[in-house]
């Protein structure tokens, strides 16, 4: 007997990857918090630090709904561990450091 019949997201979970749109989407939420830490538009919005202290405590939440951090590590497939600790040695940095870290989070990719 063919078990197709009963199979859900519970009981045979799927294994391919989220679908491109939503992948997009989460690599979109994640390089827009990194930017308003890296490089917020001080001269352009006066609400800067305001966003720059949420995207830090984005970053540090363990919350889960669409959006969230946790939600954007799951459909990537990456390790929230792995952000945060980039995110510590970027904070850790001094000026130098800082703006070559930032150089090469413009070219950042996630695999589709």
């Amino acid at each position: 007997m063919r078990a197709s019949f009963i199979e859900s997201e519970g009981l045979y979970p799927q294994t391919k990857r989220p679908d491109p749109a939503l992948r997009n989407l989460a690599i979109g939420i994640l390089l827009q918090a990194f930017r308003d830490i890296v490089a917020p538009k001080k001269a352009s919005n006066k609400e800067w630090e305001l966003w720059q202290q949420d995207a830090l405590e984005w970053f540090a939440s363990d919350e889960y709904y669409p959006g969230s951090f946790s939600w954007v590590c799951e459909v990537l497939q990456a390790k929230p561990k792995d952000f945060r600790t980039w995110l510590e040695n970027y904070r850790d940095s001094d000026p130098e450091s800082k703006r070559e870290m930032a150089r090469k989070l413009v070219r950042f990719q996630i695999r589709h």
